[in-house]
C-alpha cells in the first residue's frame, strides 16, 4: 500500500502541513487582502477585508470538521500524524533538518552504488 498504508496520504506536502490546499487558498485570500490595502494606499480597512476573512473562516471550519472525521476514522494512526505534521503552517525549523537529511541520504545511496 506504500504511502497509504494507515489510510491517508502522509508523503509530499502532506508531510509539511495536513491541509496544504486549505493552506493555500487561505493564503491567496490573504494576499488578495494585501495587494488591495497596497493599492488603496495602506488603507488597511477597506472592502476586501470581508471577502479574505470569511473565506479564512469557512476554511477554518472546514479544515477542523474534516479532522475530526479523519480522527474518527483512523483514531491511532491520525493521532500520531496530528502530533508529527502541523495543520496549516508548517515547522519551517523541520523543513530544513529534513531536507539536510534527504540531502544525506542521497549521497549515501549514490556512495553505495559507486
Amino acid at each position: 500500500m506504500g504511502d497509504y498504508a494507515d489510510g491517508f496520504c502522509q508523503s509530499g506536502l502532506f508531510s509539511i502541513v495536513r491541509k496544504p490546499n486549505y493552506a493555500a487558498e487561505q493564503s491567496i485570500w490573504i494576499c488578495f487582502y494585501l495587494f488591495a490595502v497596497a493599492a488603496t494606499g495602506g488603507n488597511f480597512l477597506n472592502w476586501s477585508i470581508i471577502g479574505g476573512l470569511k473565506l479564512t473562516m469557512l476554511f477554518q471550519g472546514s479544515g477542523f470538521f474534516t479532522e475530526k472525521l479523519t480522527l474518527m476514522k483512523y483514531p491511532e494512526a491520525y493521532a500520531k500524524y496530528q502530533r508529527r505534521v502541523p495543520l496549516y503552517v508548517p515547522r519551517l525549523w523541520r523543513l530544513s533538518s529534513k531536507t539536510n537529511n534527504t540531502e544525506t541520504q542521497l549521497l549515501v545511496s549514490v556512495e553505495s552504488k559507486k
